[in-house]
């Protein structure tokens, strides 16, 4: 794996999460033991239960999301990935905002040699 490489599977997750593929993105990204430590929830853990997060977001208000790598490391069987976020939320009453975080992904090589994210964390930097 490759610093390109793990900037590419950035890039088609956005891509997925743009066309509403939580699935597809879920099955292509996450390892099945995977956990995710989203901002304001307990700790999701195993696929399942993120595909389940991920498919919740548009009834959560979540319009858009865009993903910008800043960091990227890669050492033998781990890498990392540290950005920024950009995400538009429509709450159910009042006007669209965005909202500008950070994000941590962890990788590993599954059984099959594809690196997934094994652990991600992300939260915003204001209150709103």
């Amino acid at each position: 794996m490759t610093e390109a490489e793990i900037a590419r599977l950035s890039r088609e997750r956005t891509e997925r999460i743009g066309r509403r593929a939580f699935d597809e993105m879920v099955d292509a990204f996450y390892a099945e033991d995977a956990q995710l430590l989203a901002s304001g929830v307990a700790t999701i853990h195993g696929r399942e239960s993120i595909r389940e997060f991920w498919r919740s977001t548009p009834d959560n208000g979540l319009v858009g999301l865009t993903l910008e790598p800043r960091q990227i490391s890669v050492t033998g069987e781990l890498a990392y990935e540290i950005g920024a976020f950009f995400r538009t939320l429509r709450p159910r009453h009042g006007a669209p905002f965005q909202q500008v975080g950070k994000y941590m992904v962890l990788y590993q090589p599954d059984a099959d040699g594809s690196w997934k994210a094994i652990a991600e964390m992300f939260n915003t930097d204001s209150r709103r």
